[in-house]
């Protein structure tokens, strides 16, 4: 199964402008890699994009598809709704259900903010399984639950980062925010409301270098870079840099292969979307030491395929290129990344169109899609023809 983690178009369009989060460097843990540090950084969608689509109606709104209104009723008391809120949401006329079965609730923030973190975490996860509830199908996520830290220096008023503060809920490994519509009805004008969209867009990525002296060993540098000599295509940087007599840095982003140098950063392209179909996490994943685009892998059954037959399943120490795969309780991978080094993978956190290219931690990956319970994580590493 093949789970696009699909987030709203407006809440994840990205592009390589970048604002510093935070100024205190990160090392990575020693290992064969060398010596990494990377500083921590957040992309945010340009008003050329933004402007091409509508903000969300300020108004809460819960949907359930295929249940009928005694459902519902049952559903909010279970909840902790009283009988006279619950009565108010299932009788408004706008909650008849509609041709499709959809039936839509227009709580007030008074509803939204009286729920306790466990109910609160009930709901989403119920709302998450209609795709009528965008925000809550495929939510913010906040790193590390830090929401100052996500929303330093935007122009987000204290009152509503507070309230946001209040709305978001943690659920597995993550901390996740759903409720945009509610805080755009705080907002002045629809620049506003566009600017708090765009801050809200942010997401974490990192910018790692590499430190090269004479203290370290080369060999060993060359080695892993090249996956083991396989793809030796950023070695005379390697080298270059190594033969500065007094050390020097690399940006990381050298030392990847042709496709993921061109990708990291970035979004899709009109030129990536000629074959119909956004590339996904897995096309990227897989697509990783490839000299040219095979886009035969948007198809799940031949990625699947091409996995089988050219990968070895391997278990940590990983290293570099090897494919993570995340396994839910039945074996069914619903996203891939690429291990870096260390803490850190390339990855495109699904198959909308405008979701970036980055290198971030694993950890952060983990938060996003350790939604799903009782998943595991299985390492995949190419096989190599010979002299290929």
């Amino acid at each position: 199964m093949l789970r696009h983690a699909l987030f709203s178009i407006l809440l994840l369009v990205c592009v390589p402008f970048a604002q510093g989060q935070e100024d205190a460097s990160v090392y990575c843990q020693p290992g064969p890699w060398g010596r990494i540090e990377y500083h921590y950084i957040y992309l945010a969608v340009p008003n050329s994009i933004l402007d091409n689509f509508p903000m969300p109606a300020p108004i809460p709104r819960w949907c359930f598809k295929g249940h009928n209104p005694d459902w519902v009723r049952t559903f909010l008391a279970g909840i902790g709704l009283d009988a006279t809120t619950i009565n108010r949401l299932v009788s408004d006329p706008r909650s008849v259900p509609d041709e499709e079965g959809v039936i839509a609730l227009f709580p007030t923030e008074a509803d939204v903010l009286g729920l306790s973190p466990a109910n609160c975490l009930t709901l989403c996860r119920e709302l998450a399984k209609y795709a009528e509830n965008p925000y809550n199908h495929d939510p913010i996520c906040v790193p590390d639950g830090d929401v100052d830290g996500w929303l330093r220096g935007t122009d987000i008023p204290k009152n509503v980062v507070e309230l946001i503060r209040k709305l978001v809920y943690r659920n597995g490994e993550g901390y996740f925010f759903s409720d945009l519509r509610l805080v755009l009805k705080y907002a002045q004008s629809d620049t506003e409301a566009r600017n708090w969209v765009k801050a809200l867009t942010r997401m974490r990525g990192v910018v790692a270098t590499l430190h090269i002296d004479s203290s370290d060993d080369l060999p060993t540098l060359r080695r892993y870079w090249s996956a083991n000599f396989h793809r030796a295509d950023s070695l005379p940087m390697l080298d270059a840099v190594a033969q500065n007599p007094h050390g020097a840095t690399l940006d990381i982003t050298h030392l990847l292969p042709l496709i993921p140098r061109q990708l990291v950063y970035s979004y899709t392209s009109p030129n990536t979307e000629r074959t119909g179909q956004t590339p996904n996490c897995h096309w990227t994943s897989l697509n990783f030491f490839n000299y040219t685009r095979q886009n035969i892998l948007l198809d799940l059954k031949l990625a699947s395929s091409h996995v089988l037959d050219d990968y070895d399943m391997v278990s940590p120490p990983y290293s570099f290129g090897d494919v993570l795969f995340f396994l839910n309780a039945d074996g069914d991978a619903f996203h891939s990344c690429v291990f870096v080094a260390d803490n850190l993978v390339f990855t495109k956190n699904g198959e909308n169109e405008i979701i970036p290219w980055l290198l971030t931690r694993l950890d952060d990956v983990k938060q996003l899609y350790g939604r799903e319970p009782n998943y595991r994580i299985q390492g995949f590493r190419r096989k190599w023809p010979e002299g290929g």
